[in-house]
């Protein structure tokens, strides 16, 4: 039998978009390695009433129910309130959970408030689930066939109460929903899947399909078997076959693998370094690899010259450059990238220079016209760009297209020994 879940978020921050919602991908790819199937994911506010009927309509729809968040001192957790009229059952006070939650103050040497007694209460006939990292406990509980779980919606105290607990409940031999991610980046999304349109099956054991998300493209693999490693198996002979037909266009395998990351790797890699020049990304190229850990090993510095006295004074572009052909311009690209690689001392550099809008444009430099140049150990080449989308749209394509191009370039790099 298939097990299905269905996975719910509570907390009105994350109904109404103030925060993202980390926990549920989480929880539903843990299950899917132990074969169970996450059908919906509900996401619903600090409500009682709604809490309620999202507990018991999933609990109609699946075997397992796993809830994050609204289990904390205040007014506005009410999960355990929900969850006890899901059961109609009355609250009470569960005293091991009282007597965690008192030595855990003590431990801080701080002193309980009375609010915090709220969180030791669960339904009656529920089993607490003890929490070693903070001071809301878990509540397990069957609801009709169901199995519902209740866990804190902090990360940190999900996870560990979910391997711990939650994990060794669940059903052995119902084999494994495994997912695997393709990182691409240098083409449309529909030209991406005219390569592997034969291979984007619905409904086997073996899904592909593609999405778009903060300018990357990435291709998504579902594969179901009896067990993991049959499921990783097949994951990786249609991995391995994607990848193929992609060639340079994949960036790398699974979700850690940015843009920022992969070119930060193969610097590493070949012991270079890599310095920017940027104005209209406004220094989005250095946050991005400065994101990175260990980036100061392969990473310079960067010079942010947004007007064209800092081109000037700060990497030593040309004024006269600048007067002839403007400082969106593919001289000035080149000159940027030159002036910042002989200031760092680095053996590559990009300069990125362009009209991210919405103003400024005119007929012979539209919004979204952007230049970046690239220089290294052979040279310097500058490239011509014209990207739509709003004025954060046009910076993150600058960005990643210059990260791109040195990607391409470290891979047919062949340094001289």
């Amino acid at each position: 039998m298939t097990h299905r879940a269905i996975v719910l978020a509570v907390g009105s921050e994350l109904a109404t978009g103030l925060t993202v919602d980390s926990n549920s991908a989480y929880l539903a790819r843990r299950l899917g390695e132990h074969g169970i199937q996450t059908v919906r994911h509900v996401t619903v506010g600090d409500d009682q009433a709604a809490i309620a009927c999202a507990i018991r309509d999933a609990a109609a729809d699946a075997q397992w129910v796993l809830v994050s968040g609204g289990l904390g001192p205040t007014p506005d957790d009410l999960t355990r309130h929900a969850l006890a009229e899901a059961m109609d059952a009355e609250l009470q006070m569960d005293d091991a959970s009282l007597q965690h939650i008192e030595a855990f103050f003590r431990k801080l040497d701080r002193t309980m408030v009375e609010g915090n007694r709220i969180q030791a209460m669960i339904p009656a006939g529920a089993e607490a689930i003890a929490n070693t990292c903070g001071t809301a406990p878990g509540i397990a509980a069957t609801l009709g066939e169901a199995r519902v779980v209740v866990l804190p919606g902090v990360p940190s105290e999900m996870k560990a109460m979910f391997e711990r607990d939650v994990v060794p409940q669940l059903p052995s031999g119902a084999g494994a929903i495994l997912q695997q991610t393709i990182r691409c980046f240098g083409t449309g999304e529909s030209d991406l899947a005219d390569m592997i349109r034969d291979l984007m099956q619905r409904g086997g054991d073996l899904e592909v399909g593609t999405t778009v998300a903060a300018g990357l493209i990435s291709v998504r693999i579902t594969s179901r078997g009896p067990s993991v490693q049959a499921a990783d198996d097949a994951a990786q002979r249609v991995t391995a076959e994607i990848v193929q037909r992609l060639g340079s266009l994949v960036i790398g395998i699974g979700e850690q693998q940015t843009m920022e990351r992969v070119v930060g790797e193969r610097l590493d890699a070949l012991g270079q370094t890599l310095a920017t020049a940027e104005s209209c990304t406004g220094g989005l190229v250095g946050e991005m690899l400065t994101a990175v850990p260990h980036s100061s090993s392969y990473y310079l510095g960067g010079a942010v010259t947004y007007c064209n006295e800092a081109k000037a004074d700060i990497l030593g572009v040309s004024r006269n450059i600048l007067a002839e052909y403007g400082a969106v311009s593919e001289p000035v690209a080149g000159a940027m990238a030159e002036g910042a690689r002989q200031r760092f001392g680095s053996d590559w550099a990009i300069g990125i220079t362009g009209i991210a809008g919405p103003t400024g444009g005119t007929d012979e430099k539209p919004v979204g016209l952007v230049f970046i140049g690239l220089t290294g150990p052979d040279g310097t080449d500058v490239q011509t760009h014209i990207f739509g989308g709003s004025r954060a749209m046009v910076r993150r394509r600058s960005a990643l297209m210059a990260l791109n191009r040195l990607r391409l370039k470290l891979l047919a790099w062949q340094p001289c020994i």
